[in-house]
């Protein structure tokens, strides 16, 4: 065996002779290539020479010295990066799952402060043009005879928007030299995202001055209508049922009284704070603290997965304990006022999870004694298939699974009314799906598909199809797929 064909085979095995072995370490580990010693040290002949085995020893001693130090720096290096993957995987851990990271534009101290500082200062300077559409907009509207809050809201976000977009393509005295000088400090892999800095500024000048008069608009009319006494009253009777009448599973245990406290508090300051932004946030963080509590209160019992049909329920739970008599108007204050880009994502499902949760227990009256009616007292809540359906708080939708040619079923919590474009939004984050523009929510009925429209409403068909005394299903594939359907009357499980 020849020196060369053991240098140029790094997968060989070490032989007897300690310089292949080194050899073989210096390939693999990035050190330097010791040729000609090592080379030798494979080929020379033993000599009975004292001399000679002399230098072969020195050179053996020298290629370990060599070996041991490349080892030594090689695992410094990786030590270094351990700790950093271990550093990044605790702070990862730390911050809540659902979370918006549009929201970290509102940091002062983080890039585009200067620009968020400027544009303050412009507002506060009542010649500029900027000041003055402000004052006049907030001035006109707590003195308009409106009296919608969802007119009024929708007035805000379109003059926000606006407002920002004034700023950006035509800037006033020093803004565009702020940008640029944000613009100079920016990396190679780095943006600004303008629009989130000064949503956050639009927040502070016009939502914080209107918060009080929206709210009494929100009031007047939920009073006139009944919605909060409404809910009022069907917290008050959804405080008396034990859990499994809510629909929580025997199987999950709900968070613990010192976890309620921390997920109420979080409700509160969602109740206290002026900003759609930072109302999102302690959402969020809620919810947040309810996974964590049930993943921590279940621990020991086996893996709990905590999908719709099991989180919805429990969120329901939650807000009876917390006794958040304004939930529906916080939720409607979101909705009106957040940017349609925050709208979608974990943002629009968790924010629609609350709205459901709001008709849920609004109607949860009425639908514990349409079930008891039905099946019979003190019965577990169906979320699927049960009369929740019916009041148009959950939608039942089933996914093929073309790769095990599986069918999935999914229960979403929807708004009343909501159109199939904002269904299909929740279906492809929940589903993850990357290609959403191939995919469509189809009608079926007794086995036969029909594709809906963007604008139609899918309790509206449900309902129109069970008047005609057949049952209705939904489902969500790839609008080119080719898929026999199962006749069934009854829901797909």
């Amino acid at each position: 065996m020849t020196a060369s064909h053991n240098n140029n085979n790094v997968d060989a095995k070490p032989g007897a002779g300690s310089g292949l072995g080194a050899g073989r370490r210096f390939l693999l580990f990035g050190g330097k290539r010791l040729g000609a010693s090592c080379n030798a040290s494979c080929t020379v002949a033993v000599s009975s020479s004292s001399s000679s085995t002399r230098a072969s020893r020195a050179s053996r001693a020298a290629e370990g010295l060599s070996v041991a130090a490349a080892l030594s720096a090689l695992l410094r290096r990786l030590g270094r990066w351990i700790r950093g993957a271990l550093r990044k995987l605790l702070g990862a851990q730390k911050s809540s799952p659902p979370r918006l990271h549009a929201l970290r534009s509102r940091d002062t101290a983080g890039p585009g402060a200067s620009i968020r500082a400027y544009a303050l200062h412009l507002a506060a300077d009542k010649s500029t043009t900027f000041a003055q559409n402000v004052d006049n907009f907030i001035a006109c509207t707590k003195e308009s005879r409106e009296r919608q809050p969802q007119v009024v809201m929708r007035n805000m976000r379109q003059f926000m928007s606006g407002m920002k977009n004034y700023l950006v393509k035509h800037g006033e005295r020093e803004f565009d030299g702020q940008v640029e000088k944000e613009r100079g400090k920016l990396k190679a892999n780095e943006f600004l995202n303008l629009d989130a800095i000064l949503e956050g500024v639009m927040h502070k000048l016009v939502v914080r001055p209107l918060k009080e008069h929206l709210y009494k608009l929100f009031v007047e009319e939920y009073t006139r209508s009944g919605a909060i006494q409404l809910l009022a009253e069907n917290i008050q009777y959804a405080r008396t049922k034990p859990l499994h009448e809510l629909g929580i599973r025997s199987k999950i245990v709900p968070p613990t009284e010192k976890s309620l406290e921390t997920i109420c508090h979080f409700l509160r300051r969602l109740q206290e704070v002026d900003s759609p932004l930072e109302k999102l946030e302690n959402l969020l963080t809620c919810i947040s603290a309810i996974f964590n509590s049930v993943k921590s209160s279940n621990a020991g019992r086996g893996s709990v997965t905590l999908g719709a049909d099991d989180f919805l329920p429990l969120f329901v739970w939650v807000l009876v304990q917390s006794g958040m008599m304004g939930a529906e108007i916080e939720a409607e204050y979101m909705w009106g006022l957040l940017h349609p880009s925050l709208l979608s994502g974990e943002g629009g499902y968790y924010l629609t999870t609350l709205s459901s949760a709001v008709h849920v227990l609004k109607n949860f009256r009425a639908c514990s004694e349409e079930q008891s009616r039905s099946i019979g007292i003190g019965q577990s809540l169906d979320w699927g298939t049960g009369p929740l359906t019916e009041f148009r708080s959950v939608l039942k939708i089933v996914v093929p699974d073309e790769l095990h040619g599986s069918i999935i079923t999914k229960t979403l919590p929807v708004r009343p009314n909501m159109t199939t474009r904002e269904v299909c939004k929740i279906i492809a984050h929940k589903a993850r799906i990357t290609n959403p523009q191939d995919y469509g929510l189809f009608k079926l009925v007794d086995g036969e598909e029909t594709l809906l429209a963007e604008a139609e409403c899918p309790q509206d068909v449900k309902g129109g199809v069970a008047q005609a005394g057949k049952h209705c299903m939904f489902a969500y594939k790839r609008t080119d797929a080719k898929i026999a359907w199962p006749r069934t009357a009854s829901p797909m499980q």
